[in-house]
């Protein structure tokens, strides 16, 4: 209320009551819906606490229960082998790009060499290990990869002497909450430099879930170019990353007990029981009570239904039959909740379920396109900023001090080939690729390596394989040189078979 108001309030209370009410009503029409408060949002909780503060008291918790749902219900295990299979496959590849094939191929050979062997613990390979941090970040929000330095009489010559630890996110000591300086500060176990960036982390050298192990009283220092820290990250300045289940976690939980209690009532209306009520006088009060087996090898009254079950009831007793209504819309209704489920977790409903039935080719193929941009956006902007880049720079400065590798000022660019993204009509959609790659949409390179293999590669086994086929003599209707004219999709008419001159000749005997 301004001063006007309260004069008019003071000399004529009606006419400031009128305009204290026009100017509310007036407030309301300018401001949010969203932002408005009454019975409508008397139950929304909000706040605008920073991304960390909104984490750090909930972590544990989310984290927890989001394993929980991974262990114990088939959609979250389902979730989170469905998003690796995509974003990793059997194995993301290096290209390097020095502008010298010789050198390029020099780094394959030792990269090769190395990722059979990087695991700390010694029993996966690198792609193995990629697998397993993108799980963890799916179940447990972030994942932690430390690189260890090793002897290099701990691996064989012309290997790498470096080694990948991946750590769950509870190895963070998340109770490290402390100001070390007037500028370096340390939250959630990450320290931080007077400009905000990363300088190390504290970690616990055992997890602290390992119940029976003697757990160390401090976390140990550990500086961040020994450490890799990658997560999903959602807001400007968020340090820790949450379980991707998050938004579905309650809508999840609900519904797995609802396709619990849909179970139990169909088990109970199989059973087809029989009571017979007796009144014999001379049995005993010992032959009257019914009993049943307990797990534990006891005795207790009957108090569970089982198919074909003939049971006696005792003197005064008599059967009340609970008669469960029937209903035929769990299905549409579980089918609901799926469908949400699959939109919340990021993937889509018939990668959820495996239920193709009212599916076809434009609406998998519609459906996939913003599934892989999904994908897409974690492997470039995530995976490859936070884990392979700086993996791969600290491998390369290894192999340099290890005299690998030669040292190269501009060090050795690489480009990150993904696994490939399986079509639905391969036919179709290699037709399409076709046409992209002839009109100039895309290049050849760019082609092989949407399918997940290294075109330098694919150039070079190209090439010998074109060499045996000549020395041997060896014509194929599958050599592309043939070039038949009445290939579908060849740049000339199609009635015209006449083979292309430039087709390999048989040698002559």
């Amino acid at each position: 209320m301004n001063a006007i108001d309260r004069v008019v309030g003071y000399f004529n209370p009606a006419a400031g009551l009128k305009r204290a009410a026009a100017r509310i009503t007036l407030d309301q029409v300018r401001n949010y819906d969203g932002a408005m408060y009454g019975r409508r949002t008397a139950g929304w909780r909000s706040s605008n606490a920073s991304a960390n503060v909104a984490i750090k008291r909930d972590l544990p918790t989310l984290r927890s229960r989001s394993r929980d749902l991974v262990r114990n219900t088939w959609w979250g295990q389902r979730v989170q082998t469905v998003f690796t299979a995509h974003a990793v496959g059997s194995g993301i590849m290096p290209k390097p790009n020095t502008g010298n094939k010789r050198l390029n191929n020099q780094v394959k050979k030792a990269w090769k060499k190395w990722v059979k062997t990087c695991d700390f613990e010694g029993q996966l390979n690198f792609d193995g290990l990629v697998a397993l941090a993108t799980n963890c970040m799916v179940e447990s929000g972030e994942v932690l990869g430390h690189l260890r330095n090793v002897s290099p009489t701990e691996v064989k010559p012309g290997v790498v002497p470096l080694k990948l630890q991946l750590l769950e996110p509870d190895h963070l000591d998340a109770s490290h909450d402390l100001m070390m300086t007037s500028t370096a500060i340390v939250d959630q176990g990450i320290e931080y430099d007077e400009r905000g960036r990363r300088v190390a982390y504290w970690v616990w050298p055992v997890h602290p879930g390992a119940r029976g192990l003697v757990m160390p009283k401090m976390s140990v220092r550990v500086t961040a170019d020994n450490m890799l820290h990658c997560y999903r990250k959602l807001r400007i300045g968020q340090g820790r990353g949450v379980p991707w289940l998050a938004p579905v976690m309650l809508k999840g939980r609900d519904l797995a007990d609802l396709e619990e209690a849909v179970v139990v009532k169909a088990r109970i209306e199989a059973c087809l029981a029989a009571f017979i009520k007796s009144n014999n006088s001379g049995r005993t009060l010992a032959d009257q009570v019914s009993n049943e087996t307990t797990p534990g090898g006891g005795k207790r009254r009957i108090e569970t239904l089982s198919p074909g079950m003939v049971t006696y009831l005792d003197n005064g007793e008599e059967l009340q039959t609970v008669n469960p209504s029937t209903s035929t819309q769990f299905e549409t209704v579980l089918m609901t909740q799926w469908l949400a489920l699959a939109a919340g977790a990021g993937i889509t409903y018939d990668q959820l379920t495996g239920d193709l039935r009212r599916a076809n080719y434009s609406s998998l193929k519609a459906g996939k396109i913003e599934f892989r941009r999904i994908v897409e956006q974690f492997q470039h902007l995530t995976l490859v900023a936070m884990f392979l880049d700086p993996l791969w720079e600290r491998w390369c400065a290894d192999a340099m001090d290890a005299g690998i590798l030669p040292r190269r000022a501009d060090g050795y660019p690489v480009e990150w080939i993904m696994p490939a993204n399986e079509p639905v009509d391969p036919m179709k959609d290699m037709q399409a690729d076709i046409l992209a790659v002839r009109s100039g949409r895309k290049t050849w390179p760019q082609f092989v390596a949407e399918w997940g293999l290294d075109p330098d590669t694919q150039l070079d086994e190209i090439a010998a394989w074109f060499k045996d086929l000549d020395d041997r003599g060896v014509i194929l209707d599958t050599d592309p040189r043939l070039a038949l004219i009445s290939t579908k999709g060849a740049a000339k008419d199609e009635s015209n078979t006449e083979v292309n001159s430039n087709a390999p000749k048989p040698k002559s005997k």
